[in-house]
């Protein structure tokens, strides 16, 4: 069936989403939607498709890539050496420390 449209589809023929398409569709997301229900979404569909179809057929040969609309800068601000604590003060802050590391309670077995 997938087939069937994307040949359709590929021929420039007009787009073909029939109502064995929407049952399908509907079953599987588990909808069950009523005639007239699934006769919008038929006609939804078609639309949709007919959208694609008329880009499709754009020339875009000459059309830059646009990878994002707005053009973006690094904000992060520059690195900078600053001092900061040394080992020593940090390690006196600590309940209890050895040979230069941080002891803490053991948490596995």
């Amino acid at each position: 069936m997938q087939a069937e449209i994307s040949d359709k589809v590929s021929r420039g023929d007009s787009p073909v989403i029939d109502a064995a398409v929407v049952s399908r569709v509907a079953r599987l997301a588990r909808l069950t939607p009523d005639a007239a229900e699934q006769a919008a979404l038929q006609q939804e569909l078609n639309q949709i498709l007919g959208h694609f179809q008329r880009l499709e057929r754009l020339d875009t040969d000459s059309v830059q890539p646009a990878y994002h609309p707005q053009q973006l800068e690094n904000q992060l601000r520059p690195d900078e050496v600053r001092p900061s604590a040394s080992r020593d003060e940090l390690l006196a802050l600590t309940a209890r420390q050895k040979d230069g590391c941080l002891m803490v309670p053991r948490t596995v077995e």
